[in-house]
């Protein structure tokens, strides 16, 4: 009895692949029908009418592409060919150019930075470069450009 309910589970699921096969082939080909109805009136007139079915099957397709793109960065070194007389100054050395146009040219003076106050002012120094004896103190704002001035006696 076994055998024969295996044997009957395997037909029935041949015939739903067979069956299942069929159906698929039918609706992947267009279906055209034909019909023509030939009719006579009391006044022997024939008419006919064509009917045409058509089924068509519209597949999408779908595509997936993967582009790989390389980004390629380029840099361009240049190279300035021009020479700049004064280079930019720093800070200190703007302070020092402040001092130098309200000291004057003097061959025996030096100026040096001795540090900067709370306040963020420059104090450059002018020193006798043959003895280095302090000749003036001066306490110098580089961004307005102001200075105070102590001269030693």
């Amino acid at each position: 009895m076994k055998k024969v309910m295996y044997v009957a589970i395997i037909i029935v699921i041949v015939l739903m692949i067979i069956v299942f096969a069929s159906s698929s082939n039918k609706e992947n080909t267009p279906i055209n029908n034909e019909i023509t109805v030939n009719e006579e009136d009391n006044n022997n007139q024939i008419n006919e009418q064509t009917n045409e079915q058509t089924n068509e099957i519209v597949t999408n397709e779908v595509i997936n592409e993967i582009i790989n793109e390389v980004v390629v960065n380029e840099v361009e070194n240049t190279v300035s060919s021009e020479t700049f007389e004064e280079s930019p100054k720093t800070s200190e050395e703007k302070a020092i150019d402040i001092v130098k146009k309200d000291w004057g040219t003097n061959n025996n003076a030096e100026f040096s930075v001795e540090g900067i106050d709370g306040n963020g002012n420059y104090i450059v120094t002018v020193r006798n470069s043959q003895t280095t004896e302090a000749l003036a103190f001066y306490t110098v704002n580089v961004t307005s450009q102001t200075f105070t001035k102590r001269e030693m006696n």
